[in-house]
Parts: structure tokens; sequence; C-alpha cells
């Protein structure tokens, strides 16, 4: 038993996803990274449509002692039903339910408030490190488990890549496309990260030494980033497809403290600034994120991103939202 703890204390230490700048392929005059620049959040003129993604249920990064893990899914639940957000995916790594009775209970419920659930492979794969087979391999796994959650055998068929990494070579891309097209399954893409598995680490800090005034800023920033993040995504989504092209954005986020603690007050600032949150899965599967390109990862990185760099473009119409990593890591230490 003590073995298998150990396994999932492993997994919650390696599994969060990474969204970065330093990529070789990227060329630092094709956008602009602008560290002065303050973003603030002000309302979208036009309305601006949004669904709501959750990766890494029934549980998500280090347990924090201040909030158990039913807690983190019961105040996430809430926030999603008092706000009536339609149909929002939740995508499930089967490790997390390994003998243990509670992390059932937390899926069962996310399933009876009307809630769908994904592929996110059993372990937490990543493709940049195992085989394609290996990878198919725990698809299959954690497919096997959802059957058990499940209304239909076409909602558990939305994949998402744990990571983003959708492979680091082009074999790799296409032996998982071939397979996904054999099996009917969807790539559920992400065109706004909200990278809070960051912010979260911070936020168990601030938490755990009970100061306000830093929480309150912490969460003030995280809630700005994931608009800059949105404003980014949205100007550079139609900057390749051109102004007229309406598409739904995707949201992720995941199953842990900080969005238990803060989702509220983020879906509270949609509301306020023109931000309408939309079905998940009718975002899925908008034709805009069937195209393809034999584009290899080294980092995973959302949809639109990876549009720019398969199709060499620039992009200088806005500042791209880079992480406060020195300050991330210093608060509250």
């Amino acid at each position: 038993m003590k073995f298998k703890c150990f396994l999932i204390f492993m997994f919650f230490s390696f599994m969060h996803p990474i969204f970065a700048l330093d990529d070789s392929s990227e060329k630092p005059e094709e956008i602009i990274l602008d560290k002065n620049f303050k973003y603030v959040i002000k309302p979208f003129s036009v309305p601006i449509q949004l669904a709501i993604t959750i990766d890494d249920l029934p549980a998500a990064g280090p347990e924090a002692k201040f909030m158990s893990r039913e807690e983190v899914s019961a105040k996430i639940i809430k926030a999603l039903t008092d706000n009536k957000v339609p149909e929002v995916y939740g995508f499930m790594n089967g490790i997390l339910l390994y003998q243990n009775e509670l992390q059932a209970k937390i899926l069962k419920e996310w399933k009876s408030n009307g809630f769908l659930l994904g592929n996110h492979t059993f372990s937490h794969s990543d493709l940049k490190k195992v085989t394609s087979e290996e990878f198919i391999q725990d698809i299959e796994r954690n497919e096997s488990i959802l059957l058990d959650y499940v209304q239909t055998i076409p909602e558990l068929k939305i994949f998402r890549f744990p990571y983003l990494m959708e492979g680091n070579t082009t074999e790799k891309r296409y032996d998982i496309r071939s397979y996904f097209s054999k099996r009917n399954y969807v790539i559920a893409q992400v065109t706004v990260d909200s990278e809070d598995w960051s912010y979260n680490d911070a936020f168990i800090r601030c938490k755990s030494g009970y100061l306000e005034k830093e929480i309150n800023e912490l969460i003030d920033r995280y809630i700005t980033h994931i608009f800059h993040v949105l404003t980014y995504s949205d100007k550079l989504g139609h900057y390749i497809y051109g102004q007229n092209r309406k598409f739904p954005h995707i949201l992720l986020l995941h199953y842990n403290p900080l969005n238990a603690a803060a989702l509220p007050q983020i879906l509270e600032k949609f509301k306020r600034n023109n931000v309408k949150l939309v079905p998940a899965k009718t975002a899925i599967l908008d034709p805009i994120y069937k195209e393809d390109f034999p584009l290899p990862m080294k980092l995973g990185i959302p949809f639109f991103e990876q549009m720019r760099r398969s199709r060499k473009l620039t992009f200088k119409e806005f500042p791209f939202p880079y992480l406060e990593e020195s300050w991330l890591n210093s608060i509250c230490k």
C-alpha cells in the first residue's frame, strides 16, 4: 500500500503541463515579448465565446492540508452549477482511482451534476517520453475505466493530450492521429491555457501561511493572466484566420485548490466583460479545430500558437502573455 501511495505522489509531482516560449523553433522577433506591459481587464467590444474544460479529474496537483480533495471538487462543482455553466468537459486520469473510493465518489458527483468526462490517458503520459504504442495502451487502459462513468461511448472519445504534447516527432503525431481516426476519437484542443498549475503552487503556500493579502493579490493576478491569454489568443486566431472568422475559445483549467477558491470570481469576471460561456463539446467540435499540420513539438503549446508556427507567421499585434515565474516562485516564501 505504501508503494501505491508513493506512485500516486510521484504522479502528482510531475503532472504539471508545460507551456513555455523557450522552443528552439521559436524566433524572438516573431512575437512581442514585453515584460513591462501591464494587461488591464476590460470588456471585449465583441462577445467572446468560451468553453470551460478541466483536466486531471478527480484531483490535480499536490493535496493541500487546508482543503481536502472532496472539498476542492465540491467547490468547483458549486461554482459551475451556481453560474449555470453549460456542458463542462472534464478529462480523467484513471491512475487516480487506484484503490481510492473517495476519488471514485468525486467522479460520480461530477457526472451526477450533468458534466462530461473525456480521456486524458490512464497515467497522464507524456508523448515525448513514451512510444506511440505505449501511449495508445495508456489511452485504452483509461478508456476501460471511463466506461463505468459515461453515458455514451462518444462522450469518452473526446481526448485531451497531457501536457498538450501531441508528439515530438511527425511519426508519433500521425501514429496517434491514425489511431484516433480508426477509433472515432476527437482531440480537445486548447486556445486559452490558464497555466494555473504554477499559480496553484503559490496559492497553496500563501493559504498555508494564512497570508490573506498575498492570496488576494495572487488570485487577482491569476484572473488577469487568464484574460491576457484570452485576449492574445483571440487576436492571434483572427490574425491567422481573418477578422470575419468566428470561433469559440477553449479554456484549460485543472481540478485544484486554486480554482476551487478562484472560480466564482473568474466566472463573474467573464459575465462582466462580455465573455459568453458555451458548451464544451460544441466548441471542441468546431471545424476550426479539425485542421492538422506536420509540426513536431518540443513543448506542448495551444492550438493557435501551433497554427502560427506551422505557417511560419510573424505576430506583433499584441504582447505575449508571459508567466510571471520570478514573482510566482518568490511569493509567500
